[in-house]
């Protein structure tokens, strides 16, 4: 009786699986057979102790083999691998959360303060680096371009004085050297006409004519004295004439010549002096976001128009923020738009303080990661910052990497799954995931063992990863392993376990 009630129990729990066999069985036909290898005739439990029959049930079943014919192998999604020695990498997995990339991100505040004239974006508006996406209309960008305007007005005037300056200055020292040369009044003239000197040529042939006469006037008279005709006071006279008209000359020659480099050195600096303020001017313009070529086209007769400031984007992205309406007072402190380059995102993740040995030389390499969003797409990042510091409060260091966001899945606050690597592991025999069969708290694997035969082989298993695990006991190297398709084969085994 007690016989007939176990093989009731055995039948009721595996009549389930039975039945899920048979009907793999009449979907691709009668292509099992079981064949008993070296099968013992069943004991009779009347001849076993209770110890031998705990003993029994305890083993793993004997090994059979299980013909599947080659023609029925491709039905039945039959794939063959041998086991391999190598490396298990497995990664810890972490929680992180997409951000902006901090590095291309610009929260856009006007430099001056004004009234909104335009507003040319909007909300998720892609724009290109320089183009206009405002304009503030503001007293004192009107007031500065008004004054550059006006100093290089004052500018051109200097320059223009300058020029003329500096011509007067070298053409009088030009003709004090000829004068220094006792050069003929006639010739004096010839070299310097059309060459302009201002008041200094008629101060400079004034001195010189009258010193060239009264030398002349003194050699006419020193011969008539030694013939007696004229006077010793004539003479006297005469010398006295020519000695303070040379006097006056020299006198003159060097004034001129010194008040001619002065005025010279004066007009250059009023040259400079301009130069800087129409300098400073347009700095002041740049620094207010201005380019060279709009401060190079500033026109009075602009109107109005000199008053607007313009906000351009610093660079090519997308407008994640607008904080600003038309005719709105704004300043310094307003922050109006925000612009990020979406074409690449942050990850962030908190790694804790056991993991630390992971971030061991992680500088510049890749790390994966996945999203509830996207479940059939795994991403990369390059990490370019693990933190030097352990947070007090969450006792996790910082970990930063860049990933690429060309086709703009990632979004910033979308939380992800991080898989760090694993520093290097010893080597391990291991199977693929999917070739491992359980049965009564056992796992086995189905071996090829020829032709078309195959058989369990219970295992032991060790540790695993998404894709492989290591087998501790069971299997060798190169044993050749069904690692898709067991399905098939632990239905037909379970069927026959039934059956006896």
């Amino acid at each position: 009786m007690a016989s007939s009630s176990s093989s009731a129990s055995t039948v009721r729990r595996l009549l389930p699986v039975l039945l899920a066999a048979l009907a793999a069985a009449a979907a691709g036909g009668s292509w099992l057979a079981l064949r008993p290898r070296n099968a013992a005739a069943p004991a009779s439990h009347a001849d076993t102790t209770p110890d031998e029959e705990a003993a029994t049930a305890a083993a793993p079943p004997t090994a059979a083999a299980i013909t599947l014919p080659r023609g029925s192998w491709r039905a039945a999604a039959i794939d063959i691998q041998p086991a391999a020695v190598g490396v298990l990498e497995q990664a810890t997995t972490l929680t992180g959360k997409i951000t902006l990339n901090e590095d291309r991100v610009a929260h856009i505040y006007p430099l001056v303060e004004g009234r909104v004239a335009a507003v040319d974006v909007g909300l998720g508006d892609a724009v290109k680096k320089g183009q206009e996406m405002a304009i503030i209309q503001s007293r004192e960008v009107g007031q500065a371009m008004l004054h550059l305007a006006q100093d290089r007005l004052q500018l051109g005037f200097a320059r223009r004085k300058d020029t003329w300056t500096q011509s007067v200055a070298t053409n009088t020292q030009a003709m004090i050297q000829l004068l220094r040369a006792n050069t003929p009044v006639e010739e004096v003239e010839t070299q310097m006409r059309n060459r302009p000197l201002g008041e200094y040529r008629d101060q400079l042939m004034t001195a010189y004519i009258a010193h060239a006469t009264a030398r002349k006037n003194l050699d006419r008279l020193t011969p008539l004295q030694d013939q007696g005709i004229v006077a010793a006071r004539q003479i006297f006279e005469a010398e006295a004439a020519w000695t303070t008209a040379r006097a006056t000359l020299q006198s003159l020659l060097e004034q001129i010549e010194q008040d001619a480099r002065q005025t010279a050195v004066m007009s250059a600096q009023a040259v400079q002096e301009l130069q800087t303020r129409v300098a400073v001017d347009e700095t002041a313009l740049e620094i207010l976001g201005f380019d060279r070529a709009a401060i190079a086209t500033i026109d009075p007769q602009q109107g109005e128009a000199l008053a607007h400031c313009p906000i351009h984007a610093p660079f090519a992205g997308t407008v994640i923020s607008k904080d600003v309406a038309l005719l709105e007072h704004v300043g310094p402190t307003n922050q109006i738009l925000g612009v990020a380059d979406l074409t690449t995102v942050w990850l962030t993740a908190d790694v804790y303080e056991e993991h630390l040995r992971l971030l061991q030389r992680a500088a510049n390499q890749s790390v994966t990661f996945r999203s509830a969003a996207w479940p059939d797409r795994v991403f990369a990042a390059r990490i370019f910052y693990t933190g030097d510091i352990v947070d007090s409060a969450t006792r996790t260091i910082a970990l930063r990497a860049v990933a690429d966001n060309a086709d703009r899945l990632l979004k910033p606050g979308m939380f992800v799954t991080v898989e760090l690597p694993a520093p290097a592991q010893a080597t391990a025999l291991q199977v693929p995931l999917t070739a491992i069969q359980e049965h009564e708290g056992r796992g086995f694997v189905f071996l090829h063992v020829g032709d078309e035969s195959f058989e369990r082989r219970d295992v032991k298993l060790g540790r695993r990863n998404a894709q492989n695990v290591e087998i501790l006991a069971g299997l060798a190297a190169g044993d050749r392993v069904v690692v898709t398709g067991g399905f098939a084969l632990k239905s037909r085994m379970l069927a026959d376990l039934l059956a006896e």
